[in-house]
């Protein structure tokens, strides 16, 4: 769920697989922060309401068109971000496919996803994720249409510079994974990352 800081101003999406819990969670222990739309669901009005854009949620009549409030959302180095999509969906939402219930047979394409992971290699998987040409944006939705972009690696940094606020955000729903990243990674899957995200890696100062 998106979060509603009425004192900040502020109004911030959780982008998947960049420490959006984590910031959740910190950002709920502020007085008067809220959820939009409210907890407990899965899926609203057809969206995925824990990691809907404030696009999709003005679509949805869950948030005023005319809202006047800062978007903030997170992002994080391509580099890392593949390898850790990469092992959760091995590890952890592979396990999801026993349960009907689960989000993953309610989300369209995240049971290929979570096959495409189980059965390749990580360069392989790689290049299937990247084979349509053109730049890439780790959750263009979410970036694209945010005031402000938060860094993962520099969270709490970039909260007090960038959104103004002084927050204590602790490691949240951590993958259990190699932390090296970069040891997954061959000359070829390498520079598919370096080429679809030239620009963003420019943009926010990441590098291999």
């Amino acid at each position: 769920m998106a979060l509603l800081d009425s004192d900040a101003g502020l109004l911030v999406t959780a982008a998947p697989g960049t420490a959006s819990t984590a910031l959740r969670e910190a950002l709920l222990a502020r007085p008067g922060v809220t959820e939009v739309p409210a907890g407990g669901q899965v899926r609203a009005a057809g969206i995925d309401v824990k990691h809907a854009t404030v696009r999709e949620l003005v679509e949805a009549g869950f948030v005023e068109a005319d809202h006047g409030l800062r978007v903030v959302t997170t992002t994080r180095n391509p580099f890392d971000f593949y390898v850790a999509e990469y092992e959760r969906t091995r590890r952890r939402w592979v396990h999801h496919l026993r349960d009907p219930e689960s989000w993953v047979h309610q989300t369209p394409g995240a049971v290929d996803r979570i096959v495409d992971a189980v059965t390749s290699e990580f360069g392989e998987w790689l290049a299937k994720v990247l084979a349509e040409p053109g730049p890439r944006r780790i959750n263009r939705g979410h970036v694209d249409e945010a005031d402000v972009v938060l860094r993962m690696e520099h969270l709490e940094d970039d909260l007090r510079d960038l959104a103004g606020l002084d927050v204590t955000v602790a490691p949240t729903n951590v993958t259990d994974r190699e932390r090296a990243y970069w040891r997954s990674y061959d000359v070829a899957s390498r520079r598919l990352v370096e080429t679809a995200h030239a620009a963003d890696l420019e943009l926010f100062g990441y590098a291999f």
